[in-house]
């Protein structure tokens, strides 16, 4: 069964069993429930018509216990049903907190795999994909994933109690319950034929919605400023707004289509045993005979229809989310596959036996790289060779377009060339990525800030036990950032804001810049870092990463030429080839 194949996947195997576990916890449940519907039939019967028990089996084994009395056997009755409901509702409470337990842990740990299964997406993914369906695949798409799951626990117990409740009314009353089985099959019939396939495009069509009220958000708030500037603030509201109106209109859909089934299941089932009484009553059949099964049938009944309601409810929501819980094994199951390409491919290379010749061991060889984007025919660089020795200044220089980044990206190991290799000394940076991580440092032309402490934004992403404060420090010094923030109230715990907005553009560059020497890092790569500054703001920033020396190897992209006036070599990218060039200022 697909379904049942695709939850197995996104399950460990741990879930998986104490997902059996529940299962079985659940046939406790159904045990229970089934029992207390049973003991009508019997307390009715004594009401009515006790003499005629008393050759019965359970009649005296229960007068064996509490005496012949009628009416000892009746409060033995009713104590005993009052014990089975309150032990039944007591564990369904018992069963409902573990299930919500399960369900609530199991879920923020595939939001947390989700976020982790993105996270090491390769660069280019991140480069097709808006990160508002991101967004929503990690929050729309497992929290519709799990309510498939909550609905299949739901769905196990009412089919367990409708199966042993249908097996106890047929030997109740054959006719009667033969008129409610037909009408519950046409009931399916119905679903099965028309609503499903409504309910799954409907379930597709709002996850399409989801991602276009998600991308509003995003894109109103992530340039809020220039919004307000422009006066633009109704035209991304109103982009919200009419996609909430598509959304209303597809959850309208939803709950009207999904009722039919539990509005036909009431109807029909009613009609048929109204019509089965009004046979009996038309034939001549004798009433008071029928009374004891009437009753047990009708209590029965009660517990029944409302579970089949419910069941058609059920394969509703399934069917609705089951895209959701589609698209979370085909990402998943995507990701496994990447993982498992990319292991093989760092087999085959750590077979390779590179050598350097002495000297050269922290140097890096870009060699003959060729690189094209997805969905394009034409490579940005094509056969390119640039080597940037140990304590090296590189510039790189080109027009917009030229590739420059992109070249960067590569040796930085974001991009994967489709030929050629990046090597630093004898390790293909590839082989072991996690080892090339640890020798390199990263400022963008975009310092990307988040909402919090100077000292977690230097040391972003480390947990705040283990930021080691002296390397803060370090690394502020060396970013000649340490005098400023020693005149903040607040110190290294000042918050700057959402994107550094209480702080100026020169001070969130050298945040940035203090981020990448947080680890002390061989190698620092700038890319345009200083583009969106004016010239004094850049003079005082490229003071700092000149101040590094020869401490760094340092490779710096740039559009102004006077920016690389400290670089030892430059290389300018055009046309997708790269030469070295004098830089005439």
């Amino acid at each position: 069964m697909k379904l049942m194949r695709q939850l197995f996947y996104i399950f460990s195997k741990r879930q998986r069993w104490q997902f059996a576990g529940l299962f079985l916890l659940q046939l406790i449940e159904t045990c229970l429930d089934f029992f207390g519907v049973t003991l009508i039939l019997p307390f009715v019967n004594i009401l009515i018509n006790a003499e005629s028990l008393q050759t019965t089996g359970w009649y005296v084994a229960i007068t064996n216990i509490v005496g012949s009395s009628t009416q000892s056997v009746l409060l033995f009755l009713t104590f005993l049903m009052m014990g089975v409901y309150i032990l039944k509702n007591s564990y369904m409470l018992f069963l409902t907190n573990l299930r919500v337990k399960f369900m609530g842990i199991s879920r923020v740990r595939m939001g947390s795999k989700m976020i982790n299964c993105y996270m090491h997406k390769p660069y280019t993914f991140h480069l097709q994909r808006n990160t508002a369906e991101i967004v929503r695949n990690i929050n729309g798409d497992v929290g519709g994933s799990f309510n498939v799951i909550s609905s299949i626990f739901s769905l196990i117990a009412d089919v367990l109690i409708i199966v042993s409740l249908t097996v106890y009314l047929f030997a109740v009353d054959f006719v009667l319950t033969m008129a409610v089985l037909a009408a519950l099959l046409f009931c399916s019939g119905i679903y099965f034929m028309v609503v499903r396939k409504k309910i799954r495009s409907t379930g597709q069509e709002n996850r399409k919605i989801t991602a276009k009220m998600y991308k509003a958000i995003h894109q109103s708030m992530g340039g809020i400023k220039e919004v307000k500037i422009m006066g633009r603030e109704k035209y991304f509201a109103d982009v919200y707004n009419a996609a909430g109106a598509e959304s209303v209109a597809l959850s309208r859909r939803y709950s009207v289509i999904s009722s039919i089934p539990s509005r036909l299941i009431e109807t029909l089932c009613m009609c048929a045993i109204l019509g089965v009484i009004a046979f009996k009553i038309l034939s001549g059949e004798d009433l008071t005979a029928i009374v004891p099964s009437l009753s047990a049938f009708a209590v029965a009944a009660i517990r029944l229809m409302p579970r089949a309601n419910s069941i058609n409810s059920l394969i509703n929501s399934i069917t609705y989310n089951k895209p959701s819980l589609e698209a979370l094994y085909e990402d998943l199951t995507e990701s496994d596959r990447e993982e498992a390409e990319r292991q093989k491919e760092i087999d085959e290379k750590k077979k390779q036996n590179r050598t350097v010749k002495i000297g050269e061991e922290h140097s890096i060889f870009a060699n003959n790289i060729t690189y094209t984007y997805p969905n394009k025919t034409e490579p940005v660089l094509k056969n390119v060779s640039i080597s940037v020795k140990a304590g090296e200044s590189v510039g790189i220089v080109g027009v917009t377009g030229a590739g420059k980044t992109t070249l960067v990206d590569i040796i930085l190991g974001l991009l994967k060339p489709q030929e050629g290799a990046v090597c630093y000394g004898a390790m293909d940076i590839n082989e072991d990525y996690g080892e090339w991580q640890k020798h390199i440092g990263y400022i963008p032309q975009n310092i990307y800030l988040v909402d919090d402490t100077i000292r977690n934004n230097v040391a972003l992403g480390v947990d705040a036990e283990e930021i080691d404060e002296n390397a803060v420090w370090r690394a502020l010094e060396n970013a000649q950032l340490a005098d400023f923030v020693r005149t903040l109230e607040d110190g290294l715990d000042t918050v700057i804001g959402e994107r550094g907005i209480r702080i100026s553009g020169g001070q969130r560059q050298r945040i940035g810049i203090a981020r990448a020497l947080y680890n002390d890092p061989e190698i620092l790569f700038f890319d345009e870092a200083t583009s969106s500054l004016d010239n004094e703001t850049e003079k005082a920033v490229m003071k700092s990463i000149n101040a590094l020396g020869k401490q760094k190897t340092m490779i710096i992209v740039a559009h102004r030429l006077t920016t690389l006036t400290g670089c030892d070599r430059i290389y300018k990218v055009d046309g997708g080839n790269v030469q070295e060039t004098v830089l005439n200022i």
